[in-house]
């Protein structure tokens, strides 16, 4: 009989394994295309196994794509500040923050959005959305002004979450799982949504509860994981 106080045998200690899908697309020689886009949606569904998805069997930890902003959408030149809102309407305050930046904001868009790829808790926590679509008033737009411009926003507004906001880059993200992110976000179907690259990201929750905002990418990068990422 082995004694009470025998220790088990020492077993080596494994990292923790879970993690997030991720991946990227791009033209080598950074040639805007439909297809770098559609690479990117397919490479998101092909992750779908590296996510969770909640009792509801729809509602995901959150999926998402980061892509350069693509001007046959939103303009030559233009920056644009993808806003999920929670609140009152922040569009006073936006073009007010804008101003003091030497930006202007020279539209509004509602990305249009299918609501029936949703599960029932993510409809529940959805958000509205709204994009300005935002010009420098002095030149070419700096992305120091567009940093500048997303923490006064986050200053002035109550409600209103800034997933991105940039000269360069824009980003579509949610609790939705990814074979479907561009089935909701219909922008993600139109043919002159066109890339360069793209970065995309599917979620795995390990220690923070899913949300809207806290699906990645985020505003100009994505990490893979949060046990790996914490250790």
């Amino acid at each position: 009989m082995r004694p009470l106080h025998a220790t088990r045998p020492h077993r080596p200690t494994r990292p923790e394994l879970d993690a997030c899908g991720i991946g990227f697309t791009a033209d080598v020689q950074g040639r805007p295309s439909r297809r770098i886009v559609e690479a990117a949606l397919e490479g998101l569904a092909n992750v779908i196994h590296r996510g969770a998805v909640a009792a509801d069997h729809r509602t995901a930890d959150g999926s998402g794509l980061l892509v350069p902003i693509p001007p046959a959408i939103f303009g030559e030149g233009h920056g644009v500040a993808m806003l999920f809102v929670r609140g009152e309407d922040p569009r006073t305050e936006v073009e007010q923050a804008a101003k003091e930046e030497g930006l202007e904001v020279v539209e509004w868009r509602t990305p249009a959005t299918d609501d029936s790829q949703l599960g029932e808790q993510a409809l529940a926590s959805r958000p509205e959305f709204l994009q300005a679509v935002f010009r420098s008033l002095d030149g070419p737009g700096s992305e120091r002004a567009a940093y500048r411009l997303r923490r006064r926003i986050e200053r002035a507004v109550q409600g209103t979450y800034v997933a991105s906001c940039s000269f360069r880059t824009v980003v579509y993200k949610g609790l939705v799982a990814a074979d479907l992110l561009g089935r909701f976000f219909t922008d993600l179907a139109d043919e002159r949504f066109a890339a360069g690259f793209a970065v995309f990201h599917q979620r795995f929750s390990t220690n923070t509860l899913p949300t809207w905002e806290r699906a990645q990418p985020f505003r100009t990068q994505c990490h893979n994981g949060e046990i790996n990422a914490i250790a």
